[in-house]
């Protein structure tokens, strides 16, 4: 999962059943541009891990999935697998 669509998933995973909104991607994402944002979003539901409820012309609300949590909760074990990995090797590099 490349890093955008990783933070797009995370922030929905973050507000749950409240869902996100336009202004809480702009607060979470530094320097998202909307027409990216929209392209990820329209992806992601596209894969079945967002609903998206259009509220108007350029605002929505969005909510996870079933199958967007187990994909955000996947990465984030593998994320935190391969941070660990990662300083052990720095470790071993500072024994030497």
């Amino acid at each position: 999962m490349d890093d955008f669509s990783w933070k797009v998933l995370s922030v929905v995973a973050r507000r749950g059943y409240l869902g996100a909104t336009r202004e809480d991607f702009f607060k979470e994402i530094r320097g998202v541009q909307y027409k990216a944002l929209e392209g990820e979003l329209r992806e992601l539901e596209k894969e079945g891990s967002i609903e998206v409820e259009w509220t108007g012309p350029n605002k929505f609300i969005i909510t996870i999935t079933t199958q967007g949590s187990k994909i955000v909760a996947d990465e984030y074990k593998k994320r935190i697998t391969d941070y660990e990995q990662a300083t052990k090797e720095q470790a071993k590099q500072y024994e030497e």
